[in-house]
């Protein structure tokens, strides 16, 4: 019986103190809404988001020869501007053949 009664207590107080673990209760949401495109300069992507919090970075699809190379650009903070915003630059200025993005939680 003793530890009947016992067992119950320990879950009891484990139970309260889980949801008060750090990181658990206020979770960030992902990077949202996001964006990617060819710029006006054509061997130059672009990737951003609206909204959430992490980082975006862009990634082009440029020619190499007969095949294709992805190129990333650097990790950029989402912001919902242009300051959020990754551009990825294909080497030796040839234009991009494609475009994405990729997210990232902080």
């Amino acid at each position: 019986m003793k530890k009947t009664i016992m067992s119950l207590v320990v879950a009891a107080a484990a139970a309260t103190v889980i949801p008060l673990a750090p990181g658990t209760a206020l979770a960030e949401p992902v990077p949202s809404g996001c964006h990617s495109g060819i710029y006006y300069q054509p061997y130059k992507t672009w990737a951003s988001c609206d909204r959430g919090s992490g980082y975006v970075q862009a990634i082009a699809t440029c020619p190499n020869g007969s095949t294709t190379k992805k190129v990333k650009g650097p990790w950029r903070p989402v912001t919902g501007g242009t300051e959020g915003q990754s551009v990825a630059v294909c080497p030796g200025n040839r234009n991009a053949v494609g475009h994405a993005w990729d997210i990232k939680k902080y």
